[in-house]
């Protein structure tokens, strides 16, 4: 039977929950040894990868992108903090920021796979759509 990367990440996740990080440390070792044995370790980015996404929801733990054309002053990433954990009822939001200078304006959040477009260009096509009507 083939082993899936979420099936690898939730196993991990299992076996650490709870643990000292000195224990965790000792069952990620075993882990990574398992990885080698069954000739796995070219999947340990993608395992990774669904561990963070794991232990992030199950935590209560929001990673989003935002883009936005200049630098977000620390108001402006406190309040897109606050409507993030509002909007994914997250305990803690992690915000990376992006600079994109195609944007007029506004901000792009992206999480998962869900994205909040509140860029200028965005809000002006609501607007034209509305007037067209």
């Amino acid at each position: 039977m083939k082993i899936t990367v979420k099936q690898f990440a939730l196993s991990l996740y299992e076996a650490i929950d709870g643990k000292t990080s000195s224990q965790a440390k000792v069952v990620i070792e075993k882990f990574v040894e398992l990885l080698a044995e069954k000739n796995q370790l070219a999947k340990a980015n993608k395992i990774i990868e669904e561990f963070i996404k794991l232990w992030n929801n199950k935590h209560g733990i929001v990673q989003a992108e935002v883009a936005s054309a200049n630098e977000l002053n620390e108001e402006t990433v406190k309040l897109l903090k606050n409507y993030i954990a509002k909007l994914y009822n997250a305990k803690q939001v992690i915000i990376s920021e992006k600079i994109d200078k195609k944007l007029l304006g506004g901000v792009i959040i992206k999480y998962e796979d869900k994205v909040v477009d509140g860029s200028l260009k965005a809000r002006l096509v609501e607007l034209k759509n509305k007037m067209i009507k």
